[in-house]
């Protein structure tokens, strides 16, 4: 049922808005099936394994991170009731701009548990230019020395260390430009990452970030970020939280900073310059 469901939702864009038409008008009762559905699978499985089953089905929706800030918006705020009433425990994975809504998703749901940044900075709110912990640095890198051969990928170690500073402590811009670099490496032909490879691994990434950027108001907000370690919680500040613009930190303090990707490009670094008077 599952299957046919997802099938025909990816079809034409006529069959998905006849589909979400019918949901809609529909909502009440689905949620009553689905509800009948589960209480009887799990009847079922109590009665097949009396001892091993007893606290119901934990269903985890995986990949909400990703759906827009306006569509997270719309479904976690509008649709608040509805995503609590199936009989199950339920992980729903949220985007981050909608953790730093002002409707505040917590009088809806419970406390979010936020996944930050590993932080690999030595925080100092009064500097722009941050320097690096090599403790969570070297952190950072096991990651990627936990999953292969340093020594017969790279041909030197700092390259795994350039790609854990531009990260930024975002594990999976670690794992894309770590993967890009070795894509890299392999079309030139390499026998093992070198640093150009890196440099160019990096210089894309850069590159998505910046045609993902709509315009020069957007750097300066960025800019004011770096001197500030705050992002406004408006609309633009959430979409610089989604497309990874910007990243959050926490643990003694919550605080934002930049994307090391982002501070690279020539646009961000004239904004930041304006800001601080420098020709």
């Amino acid at each position: 049922m599952t299957a046919k469901l997802i099938g025909q939702i990816k079809g034409s864009s006529q069959q998905k808005k006849v589909i979400r038409e019918t949901l809609q008008r529909n909502l009440s009762r689905l949620q009553t099936d689905i509800n009948l559905l589960l209480k009887d699978a799990f009847d079922k499985l109590r009665r097949k394994y009396p001892n091993r089953y007893q606290k119901g089905f934990l269903v985890i929706v995986d990949n909400l991170d990703r759906i827009p800030p306006n569509v997270g918006n719309h479904l976690f705020f509008d649709y608040a009731p509805q995503l609590q009433e199936l009989d199950c425990t339920i992980i729903y994975t949220v985007p981050i701009s909608v953790i730093y809504s002002y409707k505040n998703v917590s009088n809806l749901f419970s406390n979010p548990n936020i996944v930050p940044m590993v932080n690999i900075y030595e925080f100092n709110r009064s500097e722009c230019d941050l320097n690096y912990n090599q403790q969570r640095l070297e952190g950072v890198a096991s990651l990627i020395e936990q999953r292969v051969d340093v020594s017969a990928v790279f041909d030197d170690r700092q390259q795994l260390l350039d790609l854990a500073k531009a990260s930024g402590g975002h594990v999976r811009q670690l794992m894309q430009v770590t993967r890009s670099a070795c894509r890299t490496a392999i079309t030139r032909k390499h026998s093992k990452v070198l640093a150009e490879d890196v440099t160019y691994a990096l210089n894309q990434q850069q590159f998505d970030f910046e045609r993902s950027t709509p315009g020069p108001e957007y750097y300066t907000i960025l800019a004011q970020v770096c001197l500030n370690k705050d992002i406004d919680k408006n609309e633009i500040g959430q979409n610089l939280l989604f497309n990874l613009s910007v990243l959050e930190y926490n643990g003694n303090s919550r605080w934002n900073y930049v994307n090391p990707l982002v501070k690279q490009s020539y646009a961000f670094q004239q904004a930041l310059a304006s800001i601080q008077g420098n020709p």
